[in-house]
């Protein structure tokens, strides 16, 4: 991870002209990697500083080419048969889904009173089941506060010589 931005902090140097950091130099020494990224560097920047300048028409003529070139790789797609079939697909999803929701059908097994008598059942047991029920949480935190009042009883008496 040090590698790539003493890398960074070398070209940003060669770039700027200025001289490399001494601790810069220290790392550069030390690591062979960097020493032969700074002379690469080096290198590559005196011979673009060396090179012959070019025209500004043949940057351009360069320029014009890359776009063409690149407008030529990049096919256009037609309306074609994928759009199609996934169209058709999603309208027969729906469809399906239209049909279910319109042409539910009800189970055959049940009869038209289960509903009531497992209303009677539930009310034949109600009386039995209701107070614990709706107790059972009320009970808990009183069992619970119960617990907690003791805990104190016993600390307040222990604390005492």
């Amino acid at each position: 991870m040090k590698s790539w931005l003493a890398k960074f902090r070398i070209s940003a140097a060669m770039d700027a002209g200025e001289p490399l950091p001494k601790s810069l130099r220290r790392a550069i020494a030390a690591d062979p990697e960097l020493e032969r990224f700074a002379r690469r560097t080096g290198a590559l920047g005196s011979a673009l500083r060396n090179a012959p300048q070019t025209s500004a028409d043949l940057h351009g003529g360069i320029m014009r080419a890359v776009r063409a070139g690149a407008q030529r790789e990049q096919p256009r797609r037609a309306f074609g048969a994928g759009w199609l079939a996934a169209g058709a697909s999603a309208a027969a999803v729906a469809g399906v889904c239209l049909w279910i929701s319109f042409h539910h059908l009800a189970p055959a097994s049940r009869q038209p009173l289960d509903g009531a008598v497992m209303v009677l059942e539930m009310g034949e047991k109600l009386p039995n089941t209701m107070p614990s029920l709706v107790m059972a949480p009320l009970s808990n935190e009183w069992a619970r506060v119960d617990h907690d009042l003791q805990s104190t009883t016993q600390v307040l008496l222990a604390s005492f010589p």
